[in-house]
């Protein structure tokens, strides 16, 4: 009786996981990167292209790092003239289609960095959904001030 409880168990848990993996695979992340901490600061935002390959709709509702004990979704826009940012609570992918996160729209908003983040290096964040699944996505680190190529 003990054996086929603990193969029932073990079946299980090898359908959760399979069904889990399959839900992460149909989402993709690409040209991810973060931009390095300005000097004296503990903040820094990170830019994406998450691409649902799903025929459902996804949600993204959180962010974790070991990085930072604090991620927001958060995203820029335009009022009375004005840029302002404001935290969103989650946002939808929908089934196959992608949301782009870039400087001065979506984007996650590292806050309290427990150390300085330098051009270069790498960090990864975890994303997080409603189905209780979870993508971790490298991201590079980019430098502030971007290289311009002169002709002469």
């Amino acid at each position: 009786m003990r054996i086929i409880f603990l193969l029932v168990l073990i079946v299980s848990n090898l359908l959760f996981c399979a069904a889990n993996a399959s839900q992460n695979a149909q989402i993709k992340v690409e040209n991810s990167y973060a931009r390095e901490s300005i000097p004296g600061t503990s903040i820094s935002s990170a830019y994406m292209t998450i691409k649902n390959l799903s025929n459902s709709n996804r949600r993204l509702v959180a962010a974790t790092s070991d990085v930072s004990d604090r991620i927001e979704i958060h995203q820029h826009t335009m009022v009375d003239g004005l840029m302002r940012m404001r935290q969103l609570r989650f946002v939808d992918i929908l089934a196959n289609d992608s949301v782009q996160f870039q400087p001065s729209g979506l984007h996650l908003m590292i806050f309290d960095l427990k150390q300085s983040l330098t051009a270069q290096q790498q960090m990864t964040i975890t994303l997080h959904f409603d189905d209780q699944t979870s993508v971790d996505v490298t991201y590079s680190i980019k430098g502030l001030k971007q290289k311009k190529h002169h002709h002469h």
